[in-house]
């Protein structure tokens, strides 16, 4: 019976932290198992790449030492070559002085200067041609000769890693925290069906997507509870502030100490500024989870920056918070129904003063509840503490964890390829071992609360097989993952929000048309009334850009492919490419795969 998570800090410090670890590592070792790739065989070609580098840094270090050597040659050469020509320079090439007193006086020692410097430049001639050039040449054939040998073993070393370097795929992190953690279940991709059932079931309103496009998603069930991580590209309009300059010049009449009249001429420049709309874009993510429990409760908690830190000024605003909290709970001339409880910490801390029904609050937050994310709120060492913000609106959950802002959010398998076993080795576990803890306590405040695992619908329950057709959330994935300049606009300047809508399902595949909403700007000069030290007004030009919203609608194809499960008897990863041979020889008649991400291969039309 899979066991509910109660205590998440806990549970993650003392089990699922070190198990995560322990799965990723076996995970790694099976892959590398069905890949057969050899180990020492390339621990060996690595090593010898090592080895190469070293020598070519070495090389290039004494090449740059014997141009420098070369480079002081020349001077001794070119400085020898002056002192012979010494004695033949016209005395009226001087200045008088200069004659005088520097030249004259060593005119009976120039015949000697003129052969030492002879001598100088001959020897030093004669050592740059046979030692310099030499060296010179000899390191320019051996760094060519390390440089071939560093690309052969180079490429030696990939295709030693390729089997590998395939057998990655999109749902290793999730496949490895569902291992670890079972009441957490991820979806292959986000359905058609887990999206509807957000929508009828609890109530999602799906305008919040109206003017984003998704950059990434993944879903999952928790005891049958839906939740949608997504990360977004949305378009603001901001404003840019554009400079103009001007040069101005006059001439004025000024008097002297001594009393007498002259004329100036005096140099300014003027500048202007106009402020203009212009698109900003910026990136964000969030995680949305439908449940039940209290379905007509709504509240807001947001950060309050003093969970988890300690000193006297902690204390005070703590106290200070405490006051306020009490005297609006105390209020009954408003018509808010805040009732204080007992939990006083957890009242200044999680700070939920704009909740709307006491009964269903206290319901939800139990002592347990309370006490648990009690420790999420004020952990500084283990998770990530109280940098989330956690809105409820009556069955939606949407929380934005900071730790979430800025990760990918996308479990793209190039990021794990590499060249060498040993590195590949770290990597893929560092980066598992990333995601899995900013996953994990981005959903840790809902696991925090007994009910929402508690509670599982009746038609999560008895409901027949949801849709397996993926949604435009994941339609928006694929094709920003296949890239923007693929759909933006010939005029486009911007980045592009890239919308979908499905145009037609035949054969197993679904027809997408993409738009992508972007900006091309005109170029316009405005005039600004400057005064000038001249004392008259001057019109500085200020060249500023209008953008203008352009589209474009390409078609993009998309065929889903479930992925097996893997088993003991069944070890085949994930990302084999036998997977997709049959779905691309059917497809590709007529269309040209340009992309895969996670279950969905995207094809443009021929």
């Amino acid at each position: 019976m899979i066991q509910d998570v109660y205590e998440p800090l806990e549970k993650y410090q003392n089990e699922f932290r070190e198990a995560f670890a322990r799965n990723a590592s076996q995970e790694f070792e099976r892959l590398v198992r069905a890949s057969g790739v050899d180990a020492a065989a390339n621990a060996e070609t690595n090593r010898q790449l090592r080895n190469r580098h070293e020598e070519l840094e070495s090389s290039r270090s004494s090449r740059s030492n014997w141009r420098l050597l070369g480079f002081l040659a020349w001077v001794l050469i070119l400085g020898g070559a002056a002192a012979v020509v010494w004695p033949f320079i016209p005395e009226d090439l001087f200045s008088p002085d200069f004659w005088h007193d520097f030249v004259k006086p060593l005119k009976p020692y120039w015949y000697l200067v003129s052969g030492g410097g002879a001598a100088v430049a001959y020897l030093t001639f004669i050592f740059f041609l046979r030692v310099v050039l030499r060296n010179l040449r000899s390191l320019r054939e051996k760094i060519g000769r390390l440089e071939d040998e560093i690309e052969r073993l180079q490429q030696e070393a990939w295709n030693q890693m390729a089997p590998l370097n395939a057998l990655y795929d999109w749902d290793i992190a999730p496949r490895i925290i569902q291992r670890t953690v079972p009441r957490l279940e991820f979806d292959p991709y986000l359905t058609r069906g887990r999206l509807d059932e957000l929508y009828t079931q609890f109530g999602w309103d799906d305008s919040f997507n109206e003017d984003k496009s998704v950059l990434a998603a993944q879903s999952g069930v928790i005891n049958g509870n839906p939740f949608v991580f997504g990360r977004f590209l949305s378009m603001h309009w901001g404003s840019t502030t554009y400079h103009g300059y001007k040069e101005i010049s006059w001439t004025e009449r000024v008097r002297d100490s001594k009393g007498n009249w002259y004329t100036v001429t005096r140099h300014e420049t003027l500048h202007a500024t106009v402020t203009k709309p212009s698109p900003v874009y910026a990136e964000s993510s969030c995680l949305i989870y439908g449940n039940d429990a209290a379905p007509n409760l709504t509240f807001t908690h947001k950060p309050t920056g003093i969970a988890g830190k300690d000193g006297l000024w902690a204390k005070m605003k703590k106290k200070h918070e405490f006051k306020k909290l009490k005297k609006f709970s105390e209020n009954l001339d408003d018509a808010s129904q805040y009732t204080m409880m007992s939990n006083h910490d957890f009242e200044v801390l999680f700070h939920a003063d704009d909740r709307n029904d006491e009964i269903e609050f206290r319901l939800l937050f139990t002592p347990l509840a309370q006490t648990q994310m009690l420790k999420l709120l004020e952990d500084t060492q283990v998770g990530y503490g109280d940098d989330f913000t956690f809105l409820k609106q009556h069955k939606i959950n949407a929380l934005f964890p900071e730790h979430l802002q800025g990760f990918p959010l996308d479990t793209n398998p190039k990021q794990f390829y590499d060249s060498d076993l040993e590195r590949a080795r770290q990597n893929f576990q560092q980066r598992l071992e990333q995601f899995f803890k900013v996953t994990y306590f981005s959903l840790a405040p809902l696991l925090a609360i007994p009910l929402y695992q508690q509670i599982r619908t009746h038609e999560n329950i008895y409901r027949d097989v949801l849709s397996k057709r993926s949604c435009f959330w994941e339609h928006e994935s694929l094709a920003n993952y296949c890239g923007e300049a693929k759909f933006a606009h010939h005029q486009c300047v911007t980045r592009n929000i890239l919308k979908t809508h499905v145009s037609g399902e035949s054969q197993g595949t679904t027809s997408l048309a993409v738009t992508a909403h972007g900006y091309r700007t005109v170029k316009h000069v405005e005039y600004v009334s400057k005064w000038g030290g001249d004392g008259r007004c001057h019109e500085v030009p200020v060249e500023w850009l209008e953008y203008l919203p352009v589209e474009r609608t390409s078609e993009l194809l998309i065929a889903e492919q479930e992925p097996p499960p893997v088993t003991p008897e069944n070890d085949a990863p994930y990302g084999s490419p036998d997977r997709w041979r049959d779905l691309i020889g059917r497809v590709g008649q007529f269309a040209t795969p340009v992309g895969v991400r996670r279950s969905i291969l995207a094809f443009f039309r021929k």
